[in-house]
């Protein structure tokens, strides 16, 4: 079976609002992320994905929540992980355009709405919190 992780950033601003992407693929709407490529630590994925999709330069935070899945039809297991982001100025510049059709940034009732594979509010996220530790190169 195949392991993948996936990294996400859930990032507010200064409204409270939550900034989503909408993925040009079918998959609908999601919070900025993406796989994380061979070699690459969590926090190098996240960063990149979320300038790939929006521009946007992230600071990256705690983890916020953990979440798996397996496919056996596919013969995948995931990790999806969620950080908490920040960022600095709300000008959004997709580079991934044939990825991303459009962000928005939403309330947390209309991200809930969009975003249908969690089971509960993104607001329980809002106040978790796991520190998340790089101990760098290790021999």
């Amino acid at each position: 079976m195949k392991d993948l992780k996936v990294v996400y950033a859930l990032i507010q601003n200064q409204e409270r609002k939550v900034l989503l992407v909408n993925n040009t693929d079918g998959g609908g709407w999601s919070l900025p992320g993406g796989k994380v490529k061979k070699g690459e630590t969590l926090v190098e994925a996240l960063k990149r994905e979320v300038m790939e999709e929006t521009g946007l330069n992230a600071k990256i935070g705690d983890i916020v929540s953990i979440n798996e899945g397996k496919s056996t039809q596919m013969n995948v297991h995931t990790l999806f992980i969620m950080f908490k982001a920040s960022i600095q100025n709300e000008v959004i510049d997709i580079q991934m355009k044939d990825e991303i059709s459009e962000t928005k940034w939403m309330t947390i009732e209309e991200a809930d709405q969009k975003l249908t594979y969690y089971n509960h509010s993104l607001k329980v996220f809002l106040d978790n919190k796991a520190t998340y530790y790089n101990e760098g190169v290790i021999d």
